[in-house]
């Protein structure tokens, strides 16, 4: 059932029972966490709408006639795909993107900092508000329906967000609309109210797993670290994946040795040496802290579930590191690994909302080694 998009199986029945009871809305929210599936779905539901040859026994776009081709490299002549960017952005960087993601579902297709803007009044940009109210005014070249996907609706202004509701309210015949957001309490009520709700929710670490094993060829360990990982997330773990997850974990441990060397400075060295790698990466430092989070939470559960075994098993993340795990509890008896996730946690934050990188590393480095030599409470 729309096997591209991993999980969301709630949301596909949603809009699989209207399409196959021909009683489609004239437009969908899809509204979920960035990374969850929604535009991938609304592309997917559009090959599935147009196919030539839809297995509808198992609702699966053929993926292979003139128009799944097309939508697949965003180039069908009545599925259009609109997308937040700046007003500087150039039209082969937004073709280089719909590129990348004609060649992996999951790339996310934004321009930092972008909206989806009104657009020019005399001769409007094809993706914006008015270059989307001029392809509504053309006649279909399939002689069908036509499909609009419009992602990142919250990113939209006043004036763009009152032009989009009146296409809504008074939509041309045959026409069908996808909006995705991950802010669904950000957008006008009347917005809303104009659209069916599609709720995509969290996807099970079990159903990520099974997916980076089959899709990307991931090993069975690694498969199951970087779900558990992704909290539900699957465009998040495929953003571990590529980049690289190995090397991640082999810097944090690097970090991590450093914070509980002898000589303190060994902080300081730590520091640079995860920065020099990284070349000051903040995505990437954020996702060696993550891991180190997992590390300290594994080192929780085995402190505490030592005699039940088939709980221990199903909870700890790094089970091919187990060995240095226990390690680790047995050389420090006394750390604080609660307060070690808690530390973490605020680590993340300062960085995500741009506090200076080397000082949150190395106030994290002292602040992780007073917990782990210091006794418990």
């Amino acid at each position: 059932m729309l096997s591209k998009v991993i999980g969301q199986e709630s949301a596909k029945r949603q809009l699989l029972a209207a399409f196959n009871h021909q009683r489609l809305a004239h437009a969908y929210l899809l509204a979920g966490e960035e990374g969850l599936g929604a535009e991938e779905l609304a592309i997917e539901m559009a090959k599935f709408i147009m196919c030539a040859r839809p297995d509808k026994t198992n609702s699966e776009p053929c993926q292979a006639c003139s128009n799944c081709r097309k939508i697949s490299a965003f180039q069908h002549p009545d599925v259009h795909y609109y997308f937040p960017v700046l007003k500087s952005t150039d039209n082969s960087e937004i073709l280089s993107m719909l590129e990348d993601k004609s060649q992996e579902l999951y790339f996310k297709v934004k321009i930092a900092g972008g909206s989806l803007h009104i657009g020019d009044q005399d001769n409007p940009e094809k993706n914006s508000i008015r270059g989307l109210l001029r392809e509504i005014g053309l006649r279909s070249y399939e002689g069908n329906i036509k499909v609009f996907i419009v992602t990142f609706v919250e990113e939209m202004n006043q004036e763009s967000a009152n032009a989009l509701l009146k296409i809504l309210e008074e939509p041309p015949p045959n026409t069908l609309y996808f909006l995705t957001t991950g802010y669904l309490q950000t957008l006008l009520p009347t917005i809303v109210s104009r659209c069916q709700l599609v709720k995509l929710f969290k996807i099970k670490s079990e159903i990520i797993e099974s997916a980076l094993r089959i899709k990307n060829h991931v090993q069975i360990e690694e498969s199951r670290i970087i779900a558990k990982l992704a909290d539900g997330n699957y465009a998040a773990a495929l953003q571990l994946l590529s980049g690289d997850f190995k090397n991640k974990r082999e810097l944090m441990i690097g970090f991590l040795l450093g914070i509980v060397a002898a000589r303190p400075s060994s902080i300081i060295e730590a520091v640079d040496t995860l920065l020099s790698e990284n070349k000051k990466d903040k995505a990437l430092v954020i996702d060696v802290l993550n891991i180190m989070a997992t590390w300290f939470q594994d080192a929780f559960y085995v402190n505490n579930l030592r005699s039940h075994s088939e709980l221990l098993e199903t909870l700890v993340i790094n089970h091919d590191k187990i060995d240095r795990v226990e390690k680790f509890t047995v050389n420090f008896p006394s750390a604080n690994l609660d307060s070690a996730v808690n530390e973490i946690e605020k680590a993340v934050d300062l960085i995500s909302r741009n506090v200076y990188l080397n000082l949150i590393l190395i106030n994290l480095g002292l602040n992780l080694r007073k917990i782990i030599f210091h006794p418990r409470n």
